[in-house]
């Protein structure tokens, strides 16, 4: 009888853990990859894009965030359109060309209009809780798939495909030098995909397919 006592203390202890982690999923993918508030100038480079995008796909404006980092890099993470982040690393704001800024804030947009920012930000939580094993769970659930939808649709509401592929193609080039945080938040960067067998969809592949459009 003790041990079933502990058993189910110890089940809901647990419980109310991945419930609070969940609740706070936003905020700690924002902490685990270093967001911080943007500058006036940052701020106001977003916002010329992002409130027009929102208008043209029908989301309320999220909020930005800016990651000091000289590499290019960017991801979205909330737990829904009302409450969902839209952060670009500082060297990504240094070196993308307008329109491709444009094409990546887009594509961010439509991770959190699908939903799939939600999805990932909470598996970002579950990955924390679960540590090394955790984190390497949650990248295995990377759906390239839509991650590639997001890149067409992208093109399709910037009206551009050759901005989100000269979003992709800068990313491509300085992922490496992307500083190192925790696995934690691998799947939510926009230049990371999985396809099938858990294969990274390569980002020339994912050019192609906007070269179709």
């Amino acid at each position: 009888m003790t041990v079933l006592i502990i058993v189910v203390a110890a089940a809901g202890a647990l419980g109310v853990l991945i419930a609070a982690a969940l609740l706070a999923a936003g905020r700690i993918a924002g902490r685990l990859a270093g967001a911080r508030a943007p500058l006036a100038a940052e701020a106001e480079r977003m916002e010329v894009y992002v409130e027009a995008l929102c208008l043209g796909a029908g989301l309320p404006v999220p909020r930005l965030a800016v990651i000091d980092d000289a590499a290019c890099g960017a991801l979205a993470y909330g737990r829904g359109p009302r409450t969902a982040t839209v952060a670009v690393t500082s060297g990504l704001l240094d070196v993308l060309a307008p329109v491709e800024l444009e094409g990546t804030l887009a594509h961010l947009l439509t991770r959190i209009a699908d939903g799939t920012a939600r999805r990932d930000t909470r598996l970002c939580a579950l990955a924390l809780l679960g540590g090394p094993f955790g984190a390497s769970w949650a990248s295995r659930r990377l759906d390239g798939a839509r991650v590639v939808a997001a890149d067409v649709s992208a093109a399709q509401l910037t009206r551009f495909p050759p901005g989100v592929v000269g979003a992709l193609s800068r990313m491509e080039e300085s992922a490496p030098g992307l500083r190192r945080r925790s696995p934690a938040i691998r799947h939510l960067w926009m230049h990371e995909a999985l396809g099938p067998g858990r294969q990274r969809v390569p980002v020339a592949d994912r050019i192609t397919v906007l070269g179709d459009l």
